[in-house]
């Protein structure tokens, strides 16, 4: 499932991309969202709203995770897919 979870992730990272118009580096976990992506705040507001109409889940809604502790690729994968084991 966590496989799943970071395909899809990075598809909607790649869509938002596309959408404006940024060029992005070879996308790993370890990726950084902000410092190697360039999102800024409205961008990475946009991919958690795109994720969360995507999974039909908000990990961050009950604040255990808090939006600001995600940095990677994988730490956005991890979330969402325990949010994921958790609602099923």
């Amino acid at each position: 499932m966590a496989e799943d979870v970071k395909e899809t992730v990075e598809q909607v990272i790649r869509e938002l991309a596309e959408e404006r118009n940024l060029q992005l580096p070879t996308l790993t976990g370890e990726t950084e969202i902000v410092d190697e992506l360039g999102f800024n705040s409205l961008m990475v507001a946009a991919l958690i709203a795109n994720l969360e109409e995507v999974f039909g889940v908000d990990p961050f809604a009950a604040e255990d995770v808090m939006i600001t502790d995600i940095r990677t690729i994988k730490d956005l994968t991890e979330v969402y897919a325990v949010c994921l084991e958790q609602s099923n």
